[in-house]
């Protein structure tokens, strides 16, 4: 078996096959890609260290953990927590496929949560958003807790249409929901004030 040989880029050590095929250099450099992957290595370095300190971050394991559980569950939440969870849910479900993602997954049951939590932390603009599309989905009736129910409503190309339209508002986020939902769990005792 060959000794490895450092690469001449990087000094990553490689194979001498691979060095001889690419003028010495480990795949990564030869295409490019290592400036990439220690960027790469850095943020998930920086993200490591946030978990670690980060109280929102705790935070939001704890709640993420008690929900789940099934000795616990969401209804065993503070009040304050639940705004937290329903609000942080609605947004992530939000930016990451819309409002028809909300309602689609199990986030959509806590609709009612949701109202009350973006009411709670003063965040209007989002409520009166969140408000629209329950309205273009499902009218004046009752958000279904059944997923199947909710499924089945959002299947709607008009009502799609008009939450695409709903969705790009959201994402001007002019209630500044981060910050708003950081000031909440700081005035509610989620998190101790941070100096």
């Amino acid at each position: 078996m060959s000794e490895k040989v450092p690469c001449t880029a990087c000094q990553t050590l490689i194979m001498p096959s691979t060095a001889e095929r690419n003028a010495g250099l480990c795949m990564p450099c030869k295409n490019g890609n290592r400036e990439n992957i220690e960027q790469a290595k850095a943020y998930y370095q920086q993200e490591w260290e946030l978990d670690k300190t980060c109280p929102f971050r705790a935070l939001w394991r704890d709640i993420v953990v008690r929900v789940h559980d099934d000795k616990q569950g969401f209804h065993t939440l503070s009040e304050a927590a639940q705004y937290y969870y329903v609000v942080n849910c609605l947004s992530g479900e939000v930016y990451n496929g819309g409002f028809i993602q909300y309602f689609d997954n199990s986030s959509g049951e806590y609709y009612e949560v949701a109202e009350r939590g973006l009411q709670q932390i003063g965040a209007l603009h989002s409520l009166a958003l969140l408000q629209q599309a329950k309205q273009a989905v499902f009218g004046d009736h009752p958000v279904p807790t059944n997923r199947d129910q909710r499924l089945a409503a959002t299947d709607n190309p008009i009502a799609e249409a008009r939450l695409n339209q709903l969705d790009d508002e959201f994402y001007k986020d002019l209630d500044n929901l981060d910050i708003k939902l950081e000031s909440y769990a700081r005035q509610t005792g989620l998190v101790n004030a941070i100096e």
